[in-house]
């Protein structure tokens, strides 16, 4: 197979294709600025699963002008070389080879959330403004003109572009492999060789080739002091899908201009921050979704080129070598999910992987909250150390009420421990509501999660009782030491009923294939996940889709935590035609129409549709910049608007299916109760996932 033959990347020599690229990683740097004990096992894992190069979060060359360095490790010193020794060592004993992504720096791309406290002062002092090639607003709070970025003096810069040199010298003298520089995604160095960044008129910019001296300069120092055969990946946007951002014929032009440098090898991948979908893809990419461009890439140069983007699927991840569209294949958040990818895939065991959702809410979600950054369908991803499921003292037995993703990690985490798990689902089938979430042919991650989990179920050693429906005296007699309740959630009931021209059904059932809708004109109610993902797959099969939100036109798909996610689908909103009418509910059904109520006050508590998880949620949908949803709602005028409707589809609240906990609570049962996933909160698969998790982890048995 060639995913696991071996391969050089100028002098390195690597046992096998697959790269673990740098990823933002919150926790693992410990109050003292080293890679701590979290990180030496969570890279380690990794490492142990078979993993040939792992590229830990990204590394600053120097502190003299980034705000934010303080959360990342630097090597403008000798003081954390201990740390990265420490890494190389721990990777090594498996085979697993270090390299270091060096950075420049944020520049007009740091996140407010990251940075010190007294950022808050304003006016805020110059020599405390981040620093950019030009004069740029903040991505994030681009109305609030004090956190524009400065320009970098010319001095500034010459010397910020010789640190790569000490700094690469001190990841060789570590133990790292390689060097990776961080030029991609609109950061810093991005910043310096994009024309909408750079507007300078000196020696870094003015014309094509002066935009690229910084990075020129850079690669210079960093073979000069590490030494000519120290290997040079960069990583870097072919285009940025943005106006006035790098098209391909530039990018392929500066792929050149970088093997002519002295780069080693080349990881491409596309967007920015105002792209986000594109360097964070969602689920709804396609696997493998920046691998043409990788392939144009490798067109025009003699040295490898590592592809990226939804390559987390083995098949997939394999044609790419194969097809020679690439070199070496960069695996993030499949890592995240499952440590031991790699060596699955050698043991052929692919339906053994657990699968990333691609939802961004244990990693990308977590790292905005100011948590250690880990996994949905993995918890012990970054916990490694502290979060382990310890065997049970003595014998005892576990109950598990609900076979979705909820129930089934309970009973994986109970036999973990080692408990005679029995697990009881009402339905003739195990996986609850993924299966009408893996319906749209873009949820292919739900469709790989949930046959993963059903494969889990039938592996492991649980009983498994289907057609049972949790009885509260049933329970009782069965008689567990403990019993777990993930009893899941359903719709709320249908606001209408069908008339003789307009059929009214839920989402959900027509998802799980219960109900079809009738005629061409379909009317979605619900502007959240669900409803926007139903919207969505209805248009796919042509029919004329119109969306009703209560929500305002900036909150749709507002319960979608993650802004690559939650952007990218009001994209697909916008492709697909489907016409958005905000802060607006039905109001009654009439002949082969509906009639809505418009500009409406927005009702978060009432709307009918879904609750904010949080105030984090208002924030990062704030940041998202020119969405479609601008382009996509009508224009809220309060009165009435008649929508032509066959169908009205439902995509309501769902609520917690609870009575189970309150029914035990009547009788007398001995066993010890305990509840998880949407029976106690309605929320995520990460949320499913995570609260069995925990209910198992920390029973005292």
């Amino acid at each position: 197979m060639r995913l696991l033959e071996p391969g050089r990347i100028g002098a390195m020599e690597l046992k096998n294709r697959v790269i673990m690229p740098a990823m933002g990683i919150r926790g693992t740097v410990e109050k003292d600025g080293d890679w701590g004990d979290r990180a030496i096992a969570y890279y380690t894992a990794r490492a142990a699963g078979g993993t040939g190069l792992i590229m830990p979060e990204m590394v600053f060359t120097s502190r003299a002008l980034e705000l934010a360095a303080s959360q990342c490790i630097d090597l403008a010193s000798d003081v954390h070389l201990k740390s990265v020794r420490r890494l190389a060592n721990s990777l090594g004993q498996y085979g697993c080879k270090l390299g270091i992504q060096l950075t420049a720096g944020f520049g007009r791309v740091v996140p407010p959330y990251i940075l010190p406290e007294w950022w808050t002062e304003d006016p805020l002092p110059e020599d405390l403004r981040p620093v950019s090639a030009s004069v740029n607003e903040n991505h994030y709070l681009p109305d609030k003109r004090k956190f524009d970025s400065r320009a970098i003096t010319t001095e500034e810069a010459a010397a910020h572009a010789e640190s790569f040199g000490p700094a690469a010298r001190r990841a060789r003298e570590g133990g790292a492999a390689c060097v990776e520089l961080h030029g991609h995604e609109g950061y810093f160095l991005d910043q310096f060789m994009t024309g909408l960044w750079n507007r300078r008129d000196d020696h870094y910019g003015g014309s094509f080739d002066k935009c690229l001296n910084f990075a020129r300069e850079a690669i210079a120092a960093i073979k000069r002091e590490a030494g000519e055969d120290f290997p040079v990946i960069y990583r870097f946007g072919l285009t940025h899908y943005l106006p006035g951002g790098r098209e391909p014929e530039e990018g392929l032009r500066i792929a050149r201009e970088l093997e002519q440098m002295g780069v080693d090898a080349l990881h491409v991948d596309a967007g920015c921050y105002e792209t986000h979908w594109w360097p964070h893809p969602p689920q709804y990419q396609e696997p493998g979704c920046m691998v043409s461009l990788a392939e144009q890439a490798k067109a025009q140069v003699a040295i490898p080129v590592i592809a990226v983007g939804r390559l987390q699927y083995p098949d997939v991840a394999e044609s790419v070598l194969t097809e020679n569209k690439a070199d070496f294949i960069a695996m993030g958040r499949g890592l995240l999910a499952d440590p031991d990818l790699v060596n699955k895939v050698a043991a052929g065991k692919q339906a053994d992987i657990i699968p990333c959702i691609g939802c961004h809410e244990g990693c990308l979600w977590q790292m905005a909250q100011g948590k250690p950054t880990s996994c949905a369908v993995r918890p012990t991803t970054g916990h490694e150390v502290e979060w382990p499921l310890l065997p049970v003292k003595q014998k005892a037995s576990l109950l598990v009420v609900g076979g979705g993703p909820a129930g089934i990690e309970a009973a994986r985490a109970g036999v973990e421990r080692g408990f005679d798990v029995t697990l009881w689902e009402a339905s003739d089938q195990v996986g609850g509501n993924l299966w009408p979430a893996a319906k749209p042919d873009f949820k292919l991650d739900i469709t790989r999660y949930l046959n993963y989990l059903r494969k889990l179920m039938q592996d492991l050693p649980i009983t498994a009782v289907l057609n049972k429906r949790g009885i509260a005296q049933d329970i009782a007699d069965f008689g567990a030491d403990y019993v777990v309740l993930a009893t899941g959630a359903e719709m709320e009931a249908l606001p209408f009923e069908s008339s003789a021209t307009v059929k009214v059904l839920t989402a959900i059932d027509l998802l799980n294939g219960k109900e079809t809708t009738q005629g061409e004109n379909i009317l979605v109610m619900g502007g959240g996940l669900v409803g926007c993902e139903t919207a969505v797959y209805l248009a796919k099969q042509g029919k004329q889709v119109t969306l009703s939100t209560r929500r305002g036109k900036e909150k749709l798909g507002g319960d979608i935590v993650d802004r690559s996610n939650r952007e990218m689908l009001i994209e697909m909103v916008k492709d697909a035609g489907i016409r958005v009418y905000d802060n607006s509910i039905p109001l009654r059904l009439e002949d082969g129409s509906i009639v809505l109520q418009t500009g409406i006050e927005a009702d978060v508590a009432g709307s009918g549709e879904y609750s904010e998880r949080d105030e984090m949620v208002d924030m990062i949908n704030e940041h998202s910049k020119d969405s479609a949803m601008a382009k996509t709602a009508a224009d809220a005028v309060a009165g009435e608007a008649v929508v032509a409707a066959d169908s009205l589809v439902f995509a309501g609240r769902l609520l917690p299916q609870d009575a189970l906990v309150k029914e035990l609570a009547e009788i007398n049962c001995s066993s010890h109760i305990l509840s998880a996933g949407d029976c106690v909160k309605v929320d995520s698969i990460m949320n499913a996932v995570w609260s069995s998790f925990t209910v198992v982890r920390e029973i005292a048995a």
